[in-house]
């Protein structure tokens, strides 16, 4: 009988071991997912912060025409050659004009807008797909902007000009994209006014523009 409960004590302090072991075992192996979860998750904020860019571009044009822009962009990186974002504007614009041959008369226009855009980036660097020597990649660029302007002040000759209200302007073009940096890069796009509108604050068709992002 001793023998047996001797037996049976030895039996239980080994369930009990046993259970423990895998008491131990199951937080360890808790710990070590919650570990690395809290790893992913890091890991997702930082790249979701990477595909995040800001920036935009100023213009300045001096002559009969003077225009200053100020277009401050926001957008992200959805997969690194294709990205989306929302833009603002701000146009100061001051010209001379000359109605039936008579004296040039200035006109003052403040321009306010907003712009959705879309960019595809097929090679984001040519060096690494091509070992070329060449970085940076060409750009495709797609636009909607939408400007609240006095249209008559764009338009003095017209017979019944509507007055201030918005205007919708789609506009498309190509470039080439070069890194300044781990996020920096230089954008020289050309873009096409593709609704050609009467009230376009713009002078040429296509434009050129230059923009920043970081």
């Amino acid at each position: 009988m001793k023998f047996k409960a001797s037996l049976i004590t030895y039996n239980t302090m080994k369930r009990k071991r046993k259970d423990i072991s895998i008491l131990v075992s199951v937080i360890i192996l808790l710990l070590f997912f919650n570990d690395l979860y809290a790893q992913a998750k890091v890991k997702e904020e930082k790249t979701l912060s990477d595909k995040i860019f800001f920036g935009g571009s100023i213009g300045l044009v001096f002559g009969t025409v003077t225009r200053i822009d100020i277009l401050p962009e926001v957008g992200m990186w959805v997969i690194p050659q294709w990205s989306i974002g929302i833009g603002g504007r701000y146009t100061y614009r001051k010209e001379r004009f000359s109605v039936f041959g008579g004296d040039s008369n200035p006109y003052k226009e403040h321009i306010w807008g907003l712009s959705g855009f879309t960019e595809i980036l097929p090679i984001p660097d040519l060096d690494k797909a091509f070992k070329i020597g060449i970085h940076g990649g060409i750009v495709f660029h797609g636009e909607w902007e939408g400007l609240y302007l006095d249209k008559g002040k764009l338009d003095p000759s017209a017979v019944n000009p509507t007055g201030k209200g918005w205007v919708n302007m789609f506009m498309a073009g190509v470039g080439y994209r070069i890194p300044m940096g781990d996020r920096a890069a230089l954008n020289i796009l050309v873009l096409w006014d593709l609704t050609n509108n009467a009230y376009s604050p713009y002078t040429t068709n296509p434009l050129l523009r230059l923009s920043i992002n970081f």
